[in-house]
């Protein structure tokens, strides 16, 4: 009777192996799995990655384009206000508004081209050599 006991405990023991080989093949099966889901989700991520960057550079090239077209934008808005303010005293002048000079206090040389302006605090006087006059 022994060796039919024995036989029914090998007979446990060899299911019990086959079913452990069983879970470990599936085991590794789902971690193989996993593995190949992480590295197909590392490769998709990358990928966008890069084609953020990519982004990033065009809008940060097309930034520092518009920012330096403000920046002329700005300064020729401010050509023009001071224009239109010059044309506006000329106007007042015209009309008989302006008051104490002509010009209206316009300090625009454009507009009063027949006056001597003083020359810059800042520039030199030109002088002539006495040994070259041809006069």
């Amino acid at each position: 009777m022994s060796s039919k006991g024995d036989l029914m405990v090998d007979e446990k023991k060899k299911k019990r192996m086959i079913s452990n080989r069983e879970s470990a093949r599936r085991s590794r099966m789902k971690k193989e799995k996993h593995m190949k889901d992480l590295n197909e989700q590392i490769f998709y991520f990358t990928k966008k990655r890069d084609e953020m960057v990519l982004k990033i550079k065009e809008i940060f090239k097309g930034h520092s384009t518009l920012e330096m077209e403000n920046i002329v934008l700005r300064t020729q808005k401010q050509e023009l206000a001071k224009r239109l303010e010059y044309a506006k005293a000329v106007c007042d002048w015209y009309e008989g508004v302006g008051v104490s000079s002509p010009m209206g206090g316009v300090q625009d040389p454009w507009l009063r081209p027949f006056e001597q302006q003083p020359p810059p605090s800042n520039s030199v006087p030109v002088m002539s050599s006495a040994g070259f006059s041809k006069f």
